[in-house]
């Protein structure tokens, strides 16, 4: 039986990231005691992510954002893709006046000072944040239902009729309650490895071409900065400095015995890349684990009593950089499928049924649906970044350089290295598969 005296809440949440915290505020908005319960030192202190961060999400969780001040960096008025090779580049980037509303649909941040500011919006709206403490375990009835948490604190029993689970990627939790199977392999982990180099703001501007810091830009980077293995780098502006990294699947770092952080320094040498770094300041390190096992291996969102969302559900769409947004308009629809439930006052798994079925209405896992095969076709297809991004370069080069000869001399080259390099077959093998991936 329950201690008597023991910590009794509406509702409680697992988690300070983005999930988590859009849960809390959802709920403590609509008048629901809600504990948040988060192991890091304060919201934000383990989560970490190159970043940018879409406002029509947060608009969702918060409609007077803007009121509140957020801790933007920039906004992000241009963005696209490097496709990198050994000593050159090729970029596609968009730039467009619509990016430059006010506000933006895009802001760099920086997750040591946003996170901290967003789990303080859901204390100004009544809910307990608590740092520095861990989940251990469920509290189960004799059904089998979910009625409250164990901490590693003394007397660490809270209880809730509904606990939102937004753990990370870690999802020890959501695994030991049967939702998830064990830990992901690593061909379904990816790891991020970031640094923030701090710049004098004019400088950062200057050296991207930014008219001052309204603007800014939002790169992913492809090829030679991931050694032409499967993964991306990113590279965006804040407002002193730049955020630079690079992601690798899991396996890929084991399989070709790679040190992150020799990658990102490598990445960072680059003659293109290390024009943008020189005389900067690295002012901060780290790196995260992100889920891509994929829409067809989330585990259970479901069940009684309890509810799981973010980056614990795997709810990552790497091909578009969103995980954020995704995570908060889940947090959210969780909050709400938890308050319904408190007004049915039924929390069986039928009851909060409602939290999946508003997923599937959302983009969330309309999209995670869409692009379900996108991870297998990077693993039957390890050569593809690798490839495409060395023979778009040295095509390139070829077409604008004049070598006074007749211009079908170099057209015919062209087509000589997409024949050497992967083959006419090769080549609408690998379309059929990325258009397969990309269609769901």
């Amino acid at each position: 039986m329950p201690d008597p005296n023991a910590q009794r809440y509406d509702a409680i949440v697992v988690g300070g990231g983005p999930a988590g915290v859009s849960a809390a505020i959802t709920m403590a908005r609509e008048g629901l005691e809600v504990i948040l319960i988060e192991r890091g030192r304060f919201a934000g202190a383990k989560n970490f992510f190159g970043g940018v961060m879409y406002t029509r999400a947060l608009a969702e969780v918060l409609p007077d954002f803007q009121a509140r001040k957020p801790p933007w960096e920039r906004p992000v008025t241009e963005q696209g893709y490097w496709m990198l090779a050994p000593g050159s580049v090729v970029r596609f980037m968009h730039a467009s006046q619509a990016y430059r509303q006010d506000p933006a649909d895009a802001y760099t941040v920086l997750r040591a000072r946003f996170d901290p500011w967003f789990a303080q919006q859901a204390v100004d709206l009544g809910a307990l944040v608590v740092p520095k403490t861990t989940v251990v375990a469920l509290i189960e009835d004799a059904d089998g239902r979910v009625i409250g948490v164990r901490t590693d604190r003394p007397a660490g029993e809270v209880f809730a009729p509904i606990v939102i689970l937004a753990e990370g990627v870690n999802n020890l939790l959501t695994q030991r309650h049967g939702l998830a199977k064990a830990d992901l392999p690593p061909r379904f982990v990816a790891l991020s490895v970031k640094q923030y180099i701090g710049l004098p703001a004019k400088e950062v501007s200057a050296r991207f071409g930014l008219a001052g810091t309204q603007e800014g830009l939002a790169i992913d980077i492809f090829g030679d900065a991931t050694l032409g293995l499967p993964g991306t780098a990113f590279l965006y502006t804040d407002k002193a400095g730049i955020s630079i990294g690079v992601g690798l699947l899991l396996e890929e770092f084991v399989k070709h015995g790679l040190p992150p952080y020799a990658v990102l320094e490598r990445f960072k040498r680059h003659p293109i890349v290390a024009p943008y770094l020189e005389g900067g300041e690295a002012l901060e390190y780290g790196a995260h684990l992100i889920p891509e096992q994929g829409y067809d291996r989330m585990p259970e969102l479901v069940a009684d009593g309890v509810l799981v969302a973010g980056d614990a559900a795997g709810m990552v769409d790497a091909l578009h950089r969103e995980g954020t947004n995704l995570a908060m308009l889940a947090g959210k629809l969780a909050g709400e499928t938890a308050v319904m439930a408190h007004r049915a006052g039924d929390f069986s798994a039928r009851s909060l049924g409602h939290y999946r079925r508003a997923l599937e209405q959302s983009f969330v896992l309309k999209d995670l649906k869409q692009y379900r095969r996108m991870t297998d076709f990077l693993d039957r297809s390890p050569h593809f970044m690798g490839t495409y991004s060395g023979l778009v370069n040295d095509a390139a080069l070829r077409y604008f350089t004049a070598h006074d000869r007749p211009k079908r001399e170099m057209e015919r080259e062209i087509v000589g290295l997409l024949r050497d390099r992967r083959g006419f077959f090769g080549v609408a093998q690998d379309l059929y598969q990325l258009v397969r991936g990309m269609r769901g």
